[in-house]
């Protein structure tokens, strides 16, 4: 038996109180893992029409569901969110004060592509883990610590331009929105429909912001198109366009990129988008998952998903990253990994596959918007 003289027993009491109290302050456990919350930051557009894709509704939801749970080993998410604004400069702004004021590890976003391509970097270069949705520009670029639950939009591309072709249209007028993700589509479908021997009877452009399109939508009737396809970003300018281009009289095809699935962007007249042609992902919306996060949503907001597998994907980035955290710990590398090796996670957008260059593989098919729902075309 060791025997301690008097004085140095309380010493090594007064040591022992000391490492008891600092394992017992908040936020401090054993492994130096933050205990009080896990914060968790959010990138995307909470005002502004893209708003409207409810990236941030279908994300709060999620991390609710997930607190409500018990949170991720027993500690909740604290989720700070930035207002991205769908631009680069506003996402740039949000994703440092995030890192360099917050200390998160992980940002869920950017949510466009704008604010995806922007703050790639800044993860890179600090070391944070972000993972984007919504976002599916050729341009954006994964790294180590960059990854995004969409597909390239150039995978969009072939099935419509093929669908075109075997639909006789010879004549094709183009109207697309200056964007990094809007304009790359429409480059990419004028170059193929002109390879297949088609000709594009029209190719214009308008900024992002713009509400009158009455002299490109001028210009695309009287080229005299068999099908007429616009490649908007902003919701607004998905209705706005095609408002117009029925008021005009034009009787062409209407195709669109994915982003005209939205059907938020037509509230106010849902039969504007009756008889649309876009390509888009594959997308169950029968199954489980996926029809138990649209009853959730509707009865957290009191509306429909408003963009379908995309919004339905913001909310499977949640779970995918507290899955993370929950078999990795709160770590940005061993996060990083976990999405870098991410296979058949099953979530409410289908199954979610991330391949070496970070971004989601999907199958895109051709659809037609019926009463409000797409089905194959």
């Amino acid at each position: 038996m060791i025997r301690l003289q008097g004085w140095k027993l309380l010493a090594v009491a007064l040591v022992v109180l000391a490492a008891v109290a600092f394992l017992a302050l908040p936020g401090l456990s054993q492994t130096g893992h933050a205990t009080g919350t896990i914060k968790v930051g959010f990138v995307g557009a909470l005002t502004g029409p893209v708003a409207k894709y409810g990236a941030f509704e279908a994300v709060r939801l999620a991390v609710d569901e997930i607190n409500a749970d018990g949170g991720i080993n027993g500690t909740p998410i604290e989720l700070i969110a930035e207002d991205g604004k769908c631009n680069a400069n506003d996402a740039i702004t949000s994703a440092t004060k995030l890192i360099k004021a917050d200390g998160v590890k992980v940002i869920l976003g950017g949510h466009c592509s704008p604010e995806s391509i922007a703050i790639a970097p800044i993860a890179q270069e600090n070391k944070v883990v972000m993972l984007a949705s919504i976002s599916t520009s050729p341009a954006f670029k994964g790294n180590d610590y960059a990854f995004r639950t969409s597909p390239s939009s150039e995978m969009q591309v072939p099935p419509l331009a093929e669908y075109l072709r075997k639909a006789n249209v010879s004549r094709l007028a183009i109207i697309y929105e200056q964007t990094s993700y809007a304009a790359p589509i429409a480059e990419s479908l004028k170059s193929e429909f002109e390879k297949a021997g088609g000709t594009v009877s029209s190719y214009d452009a308008f900024a992002p912001g713009t509400t009158d399109y009455h002299t490109i939508v001028a210009r695309a009737k009287a080229s005299n198109p068999d099908a007429v396809f616009i490649s908007p970003q902003s919701p607004d300018a998905v209705y706005g366009l095609f408002k117009q281009l029925k008021e005009s009289g034009v009787n062409a095809l209407l195709a669109g990129n994915d982003i005209t699935a939205n059907t938020a962007a037509f509230a106010s007249d849902p039969s504007l988008q009756d008889g649309l042609i876009y390509s888009g992902s594959a997308y169950n919306y029968d199954a489980p998952k996926t029809k138990a996060f649209a009853q959730a949503y509707k009865k957290a907001y009191g509306t429909d998903v408003p963009y379908g597998l995309y919004t339905a994907e913001s909310y499977d980035a949640v779970y995918i990253i507290a899955q993370a955290i929950r078999e990795k710990g709160y770590d940005a590398d061993a996060i990083a990994n976990y999405l870098s090796n991410l296979q058949g996670f099953e979530g409410a957008s289908g199954n979610i596959n991330i391949d070496e260059q970070g971004n989601r593989v999907r199958e895109y098919v051709v659809l037609v918007m019926r009463d409000g729902k797409p089905q194959l075309a």
